[in-house]
Order: structure tokens, then C-alpha cells, then sequence
């Protein structure tokens, strides 16, 4: 319950604080909802190429550590060429949400992330926010991992894991 708080006034914050260019919003929060399951859907399949095409042609994906943030993908060919490369290292990594809030321009998760290392199943937990352009995914806004992890991990620095 405090965990699903805490997020609530996590994405009241965001939206609160929100600022840029109006976006034409998609018909429904459920279409933006659905448009994030496919991505990670396309995620666990390692298809690089079906990620691209739900994505902005200026996807952006950012990282943020505290008051740094980071521009880790900028362009839609530059996600596909990077997740391409990212799942030939790691063929066992996967991703599941594991709680979902909609809003009028954004689409707020906490998502696990898992796959097998030498030292057995790894898993973290981190809270993605995905800003839309239209019908498609515009931006990805991802935070630093959370102590979430199986027995025996180690934890990851890096997204994705």
C-alpha cells in the first residue's frame, strides 16, 4: 500500500510539474496503457525492430540519478541499433510491470527486470515514466533501480540490466 502511495504522489508530482508543448492525447489512458505493454512485450521478445516502430522517430531515453540526467538514446534507429546490440550480451533478460497509472500525457510504471547471471536469477525493481507524442512513445524517463533483488544478487548499475 505505501509502495503504491508513494508512486501515486510520485506521477501527482510529475503531472503537477509537467511543462513543454501540448501533445494531441490519444483517444483513451488505456490506449497509451496498451501502447506501453506492447513495448515491453517487445522488450521480452528481443524485437528491437517492434520497440523502434512503437517509438517516436525522436524517442529519447533518459536516465535520472538524482539531479543528473542523461541521455542514453536519442532516435529512433539509435533504440533499435542499441537494443539490437543489448540483447545478443544478455539473451535471458526480460521485464514485467508490475503496477501501471495512466495519466493525460504520460503513462507511469514500476517495472522488475530480471535474467539469469553465473550467479543464479538477478532482479531489480524501477519506476519508468513514459511520455507520449501522439500514439507513440516519445520519451523514456527511468529511475535508478530499487532494493528489490533476488538472493544472492548483486544489483545492476546500468539500464536495462
Amino acid at each position: 500500500m505505501r509502495k503504491q502511495r508513494t508512486t501515486l504522489l510520485f506521477f501527482m508530482l510529475l503531472t503537477g510539474c509537467a511543462g513543454g508543448r501540448v501533445q494531441a492525447p490519444m483517444k483513451s489512458a488505456d490506449a497509451r496503457v496498451d501502447a506501453v505493454q506492447a513495448f515491453v512485450a517487445a522488450f521480452n521478445a528481443h524485437d528491437a525492430t517492434r520497440m523502434a516502430a512503437l517509438a517516436s522517430p525522436q524517442i529519447e531515453w533518459l536516465s535520472i540519478d538524482g539531479r543528473s540526467i542523461t541521455v542514453d538514446t536519442a532516435g529512433r534507429a539509435q533504440l533499435q541499433s542499441e537494443m539490437t546490440d543489448y540483447f545478443h550480451g544478455c539473451p535471458s533478460c526480460r521485464s514485467r510491470i508490475e503496477q501501471i497509472i495512466a495519466g493525460p500525457e504520460r503513462v507511469v510504471t514500476v517495472e522488475l527486470a530480471y535474467w539469469q547471471s553465473e550467479f543464479g536469477l538477478r532482479e531489480q525493481s524501477a519506476i519508468a515514466v513514459y511520455e507520449f507524442d501522439g500514439d507513440r512513445i516519445r520519451r523514456v524517463h527511468y529511475f535508478p533501480a530499487e532494493g528489490r533483488s533476488a538472493p544472492g544478487s548483486r544489483g545492476c548499475t546500468a539500464r536495462p540490466c
